[in-house]
């Protein structure tokens, strides 16, 4: 459940500077997991110099809720806080990471013994690495390559646009740029999400696949950017 919820990529933009602005939203998926309903809802709160993005996901007898705190300043965020919580899928687990990238440190508060040194300046977090991926596809850039600090160590995701497809959503057809997830070659993993520019960069759709085989899917049902409903009317 973890794999499959810390993929989620439900990233919003303005349609105006794209590149470098972030706007207020809130958005709602519906998926199916193992057989099981899922709700997720991801909002984005704050301004410039100060954001907040929260997920929360909720089944029976479960439920994961994460935030990360970061700034965002010409097209390149900086995390400064993490926390991730979960609930009732065996062991209750949590996480709380603190960045201070100018001294090369990531703290894990919950566990000291895997505070991360000498990291990247230009380290992210499992939320605010997703909202970096929308910026940069917006910006149309190609290197799409980040580092991230998952609460062990510091992963390396790539990631490489696929062309466009027309994706359909309880929202409604929509063009969406499809972007996978680059993965080494004897993986049987796969992650594929679509973000459709229409809809000022939302992720509309994301599919994976485990190496047992099963598939995962979320599609967006419910958005709103500055408390104005987006759809395909809009």
């Amino acid at each position: 459940m973890r794999i499959f919820i810390s993929s989620l990529f439900f990233l919003f933009l303005s349609t105006q500077s794209l590149a470098s602005q972030l706007e207020p939203f809130k958005a709602t998926y519906t998926a199916r997991y193992n057989g099981i309903s899922v709700t997720a809802t991801r909002e984005l709160t704050g301004q410039e110099g100060s954001w907040r993005l929260d997920f929360n996901t909720f089944a029976l007898f479960a439920s994961i809720k994460e935030y990360s705190r970061f700034i965002s300043q010409d097209g390149n965020i900086t995390p400064y806080h993490y926390e991730y919580r979960r609930k009732g899928l065996g062991r209750d687990r949590g996480t709380v990471l603190s960045f201070e990238p100018d001294k090369g440190m990531v703290f894990n508060v919950s566990n000291p013994e895997r505070d991360m040194e000498n990291v990247s300046p230009n380290i992210l977090d499992k939320l605010s690495y997703q909202m970096q991926l929308t910026l940069d596809v917006a910006a149309g850039k190609e290197n799409l390559q980040y580092e991230v600090a998952d609460g062990k160590k510091i992963r390396k995701y790539t990631f490489a646009k696929e062309g466009t497809e027309v994706v359909k959503t309880p929202m409604g057809k929509v063009e969406a740029i499809k972007v996978r997830r680059v993965r080494d070659a004897d993986s049987e993993r796969e992650t594929t999400v679509w973000i459709a520019p229409q809809w000022n960069y939302a992720l509309v759709k994301l599919v994976q696949r485990e190496e047992n085989g099963k598939k995962y899917q979320i599609t967006l049902k419910k958005l709103s950017i500055n408390g104005k409903s987006v759809g395909a009317g809009q």
